[in-house]
């Protein structure tokens, strides 16, 4: 678990959680086909994961292990815990800091292991945001220590279904064996490899299907000689509230941070919800005078949203499930209301009166929205 991907699943933590709370046990089972740079041999491993993540409104935790099993010294096994919390939930500011420890070897330690950590500060501003970190590792394998120590500054914006994320990242390490079978040198005998690395990322996430590709660059900085490249995809079909299937393909660069080394991997897992995804609302979150209840279906849900507005007032009411336009509404004697059968997968819905800002939903987890307002965040299972 790298600490970028740490960060991005307890922001997606605390803002599922908005006014409300999150909470989520997962396990992932599946096999993986992974060749090692400058190893001809291709390993079948087995691969096993268990993910817990519980969100509030000011405080979300997400703790993360998972084995190889290859059945030789490329068998690992790794845990992470790590943290988010703001001052408020309103609050555009937070912080988030997590440890992850790694074994590497057939048994346990039998080769080293890694620790590693990392600390960042995000800003969200409307659709998207910023951030800024650091992170520190330190590595024994084979009897032979190393540290390496990172930062990084990176962006991310959100429209409807797609998100894409920009970052830039500087690494420093002194994990030769890691680097140098990576394909990275020092020419000059230097006694630290200097890294840079440019990474993107675009996610498409629609009902039951997730799409994600990330690709990296890196460069040698200062003495360092290296000019590599990585994509890799992963895809995730939900074809039931508990059952997932995920799929991926690609490369990963070498990571001195966690000791990870230079590897093209392939892996298929079944995702099991040992407790599904639970939203659980708040009694003082009210946010003005419009109310949504969700209703489950043998397939999906049933929204039900109410306004409360006079005859006069300009009501508006959409949402990804209309693709942002209007939603026809009904008079009813205490305003208007609106129903919506949703499929199962994430939804947001906002409403307005009077050409004002969009708002959430009481009911409705609060994140921010591209359209400058806010939005209100519902799963269905």
């Amino acid at each position: 678990m790298t600490a970028r991907a740490s960060a991005l699943a307890l922001l997606v933590a605390l803002n599922a959680a908005g006014a409300q709370s999150t909470r989520e046990v997962r396990l992932d089972a599946g096999a993986a086909q992974i060749q090692q740079t400058g190893r001809a041999a291709h390993d079948v491993a087995g691969v096993f994961g268990l993910t817990w993540r519980d969100g509030a409104p000011l405080f979300a935790t997400l703790f993360s292990a998972a084995v190889t099993q290859t059945g030789d010294s490329t068998t690992a096994a790794q845990a992470g815990l790590a943290a988010a919390w703001r001052a408020t939930d309103r609050s555009a500011w937070q912080t988030e800091g997590g440890i992850t420890v790694a074994a590497f070897g057939a048994s346990i330690l039998s080769r080293g292991g890694s620790f590693s950590g990392f600390l960042r500060e995000r800003l969200a501003l409307d659709a998207g945001g910023v951030w800024a970190g650091a992170a520190y590792g330190g590595t024994s394998r084979d009897n032979l220590a190393s540290h390496s120590t990172a930062l990084d500054i990176g962006a991310w914006w959100r429209s409807g279904d797609f998100e894409a994320t920009a970052s830039v990242g500087r690494v420093r390490s002194e994990d030769f064996s890691l680097l140098e079978a990576a394909g990275v040198f020092l020419p000059n005998g230097a006694a630290a490899y200097d890294l840079t690395d440019l990474a993107t990322e675009l996610r498409y996430e629609h009902g039951a299907l997730l799409l994600d590709a990330t690709g990296t660059l890196r460069n040698g900085a200062r003495t360092t000689a290296a000019s590599q490249s990585s994509l890799y995809f992963t895809a995730v079909w939900t074809f039931s509230p508990r059952y997932s299937f995920a799929v991926g393909t690609g490369r990963q660069l070498a990571d001195p941070v966690r000791g990870v080394p230079d590897m093209q991997i392939t892996s298929a897992a079944i995702r099991i919800a040992l407790v599904p995804l639970r939203v659980t609302g708040s009694a003082n979150s009210a946010r003005g005078a419009s109310f949504a209840t969700l209703t489950p279906k043998s397939s999906g849900a049933l929204l039900a949203v109410r306004i409360v507005a006079d005859d006069s007032s300009g009501v508006e009411l959409a949402g990804t499930f209309s693709d942002w336009k209007p939603v026809p509404l009904t008079r009813t004697s205490e305003g208007w209301e609106a129903e919506i059968a949703l499929p199962p997968g994430r939804h947001r819905v906002a409403v307005r009166i009077n050409g004002g800002p969009w708002q959430a939903p009481r009911g409705t987890a609060r994140v921010r929205d591209e359209y400058g307002g806010e939005a209100g965040l519902i799963v269905v299972p």
